[in-house]
């Protein structure tokens, strides 16, 4: 099965980063995108990612899981920022290198709580803080 390494999308905060051919070709990016699943059978695979992997969420299905977020840091060992894409590819919320909520384009979340405060990486844009990342109110 071939290991498809998508090197259109740009991430907001590291547009720079590029996956050439030639990177491609011998395993090793800066960074690589996919699901969950795919980033799970590319680092099976052998692919390497230098700085940082993105999971893609699509817009209604829930966030990473602690232990989805856990396992592909053991997969990568390196840093996990998730982005959420709608369903014509663009991207409307990501996780910056604080992993405080994620931060949001003009997209509303149909779930959770969006905190206004700029985030501590000095981005000014609200941010959704998924239900399922908030602390319980339950005693």
């Amino acid at each position: 099965m071939e290991i498809l390494l998508r090197s259109g999308l740009r991430h907001p905060l590291f547009a720079s980063w590029k996956t050439t051919a030639a990177m491609k070709a011998a395993g090793v990016c800066v960074a690589v995108t996919g699901t969950f699943n795919e980033l799970a059978q590319a680092a099976g695979r052998g692919v390497i990612a230098t700085h940082a992997v993105f999971p893609l969420l699509q817009v209604g299905s829930p966030p990473l899981t602690g232990a989805e977020r856990d396992r592909l840091w053991e997969l990568w060992q390196v840093p996990v920022y998730a982005i959420v894409q709608d369903a014509a590819g663009r991207v409307v919320a990501y996780e910056c290198e604080t992993c405080e909520g994620m931060h949001l384009s003009d997209w509303v979340p149909p779930t959770g709580t969006v905190e206004s405060a700029p985030c501590e990486c000095g981005c000014p844009t609200p941010r959704w803080i998924p239900a399922s990342n908030q602390p319980s109110s339950a005693v």
